[in-house]
């Protein structure tokens, strides 16, 4: 029986169908010429993603559009009003 995984339908914010790969997972897999942190930084950041549901992305973006910045640019800003927002009623 194939293998499967799940990915999200566009603008379905819940689990998505099932999805057949094309070839399984093998059983072992041989490390014996990988090299041991080639991938590590030690100063990196990790950003975490942060997805939007559709219709909130569409608003966005068309106000990015309009100020002409990024769309991420213009999240930032608008969370930023609301964190000082907070901490300006506590």
């Amino acid at each position: 029986m194939p293998s499967s995984y799940h990915i999200r339908e566009k603008g379905n914010s819940r689990r998505g169908k099932a999805v057949l790969r094309e070839k399984p997972m093998k059983r072992e897999y041989d490390f014996s010429k990988a090299e041991r942190g080639k991938f590590y930084h030690p100063g990196a950041t990790f950003s975490f993603p942060v997805y939007l549901e559709p219709d909130i992305n569409d608003f966005m973006s068309k106000v990015a559009d309009e100020k002409k910045v990024e769309v991420q640019d213009l999240v930032n800003e608008w969370l930023r009003a609301s964190m000082n927002m907070v901490r300006s009623i506590r």
